[in-house]
């Protein structure tokens, strides 16, 4: 089994499929300009979300509408969510838009750019070791993935030259930071 498994065989559906619906809620509280789908078919399937990552106050603030974000530097994401998420996180694709050969390697939160997704970039939006502390493993991918599109969007347009972006090493040294600032990662009740 890969990274993700959007059909384990031993899951309960009943308990994924009520998670889906009570994260799917609360992102949505901040996140409007989302989308669940779950086909009505015979067998179980996993969820996907489309969601415009642009948050309510935002919105509120300017008075903008889904099609706002869906322009040159699109704020759309794609999102699998397996089976597992809740421990190994969503599937993020979106930021078609970027221009990879613009950064660094570090600053590339992206995996295997040599062949995206039709959907855009899969982003990069956590350590595994991350996910099990979160309270809501959607809205917090969610979150990251705004945050990424923001950071990547200044640089694309020529309002900052580097990628401000709080985010962890590639590989080995991104588990040592995670593990230093682990604390961080611990739900609130």
């Amino acid at each position: 089994m890969g990274r993700f498994d959007l059909n384990m065989p031993d899951i309960d559906w009943k308990i994924y499929y009520k998670n889906v619906l009570a994260d799917y809620r609360e992102m949505r509280e901040q996140y409007p300009f989302c989308y669940l789908t779950i086909p009505p078919t015979v067998d179980p399937v996993a969820a996907k979300i489309r969601v415009v990552a642009a948050n309510k106050d935002l919105i509120e603030m300017t008075g903008a509408s889904e099609s706002d974000f869906i322009k040159e530097y699109s704020r759309e994401l794609n999102i699998e969510v397996p089976t597992n998420y809740k421990e190994l996180g969503c599937k993020v694709y979106g930021a078609k838009w970027v221009d990879i050969s613009r950064f660094d390697n570090k600053d590339i939160h992206f995996y295997n750019c040599t062949h995206p997704d039709p959907r855009g970039y899969e982003l990069c939006v956590g350590l595994p070791e991350s996910f099990p502390l979160m309270k809501n493993v959607i809205l917090e991918n969610v979150r990251t993935a705004e945050n990424m599109l923001i950071a990547y969007e200044r640089v694309m347009v020529g309002v900052s030259d580097k990628l401000e972006l709080l985010a962890y090493a590639h590989g080995a040294d991104g588990i040592k930071q995670f593990r230093r600032n682990k604390a961080r990662y611990t739900p609130k009740e």
